[in-house]
């Protein structure tokens, strides 16, 4: 009997079912593509694709993703102690969104860094520009420890702890819902413009947009900004844009009316709007 190998080479890194080309082909999302540094990641034929050979599992591609769509690929581990990042740092320097999410969900404060990591200072230095809009304390910079620790001596001496390894949450979601203080995207609707059709809260997987029977609802505090609401809207009235707010959800009323041109209910901004959407673009009875 043939003996059957078991020797499975890992999957490739790519991106899965939920990436928003692939739920509408028609959105132009490039925030992984835009994310890596050595462009590894491209679209063709309207699908993200990953280079696996020019691709070193960085992980920038994740923490920007608005759907958590990128597959097998892992966020790098790092170390720290109490509140600052030590070494060893990575060749390839952290992105902003995760160095937030180092500050929100673990509480870092510092990084260890000499003069010569040009690459980890522009990153602190711009994620101190963020800190500073939302408020926060920004990070400082700690020399790098001296040698290495005498573990013999630790103990009675209370010298450098051992440090932690591991790494935070990844994506979009993550750094929503680690900045609760704070919204990173705004949903901008132009009303005038809006059938009320429906079609953006279905949609969004976020739930960031809903439309009731009686209140129409848009939620900067679930928006990740994938702009499939942009999409969808033929009309072009609704959209996501980056632009941190403290905006509470806005809940604009609405109510349920009879088309009087072709009899069918439709959902208008008030009670003065007896034409549906469908009947005001063809105006000749051509629907």
């Amino acid at each position: 009997m043939a003996h059957l190998s078991l020797n499975l080479l890992p999957a490739p890194p790519g991106a899965g079912a939920s990436c928003v080309r692939r739920v509408v082909k028609k959105n132009a999302c490039q925030a992984c593509v835009e994310a890596c540094p050595l462009q590894a990641i491209a679209v063709e034929s309207g699908n993200v694709v990953i280079d696996e050979r020019q691709c070193n599992q960085c992980g920038r591609c994740l923490f920007v993703c608005p759907t958590d769509a990128l597959e097998n690929i892992q966020p790098v581990t790092r170390h720290w102690i109490d509140d600052r990042l030590v070494a060893p740092l990575s060749l390839q320097p952290a992105c902003v969104d995760e160095l937030l999410l180092w500050h929100f969900e673990k509480g870092i404060r510092a990084i260890e860094l000499d003069g010569e990591q040009e690459g980890w200072l522009r990153a602190v230095a711009e994620l101190n520009g963020v800190l500073k809009q939302l408020n926060q304390p920004t990070w400082w910079l700690a020399p790098p420890s001296d040698g290495p620790v005498n573990n013999a001596r630790r103990q009675w001496l209370h010298l450098r702890k051992e440090s932690t390894s591991g790494a935070v949450a990844y994506g979009r979601r993550a750094l929503r819902d680690n900045v609760t203080n704070c919204h990173r995207y705004r949903v901008v609707l132009t009303a005038e413009h809006c059938y009320l059709c429906g079609a953006c809260a279905r949609i969004c997987p976020e739930r960031a947009i809903r439309l009731h029977s009686d209140h129409f609802t848009l939620d900067n505090a679930r928006c990740t900004g994938c702009g499939q609401c942009a999409v969808v809207c033929f009309p072009q009235a609704i959209r996501s844009e980056v632009q941190w707010n403290t905006d509470a959800p806005q809940r604009l009323p609405v109510l349920p009316s009879t088309c009087n041109c072709c009899g069918q209910a439709f959902t208008a901004w008030d009670a003065q709007q007896r034409t549906c959407p469908f009947c005001r673009q063809h105006r000749h009875g051509m629907r």
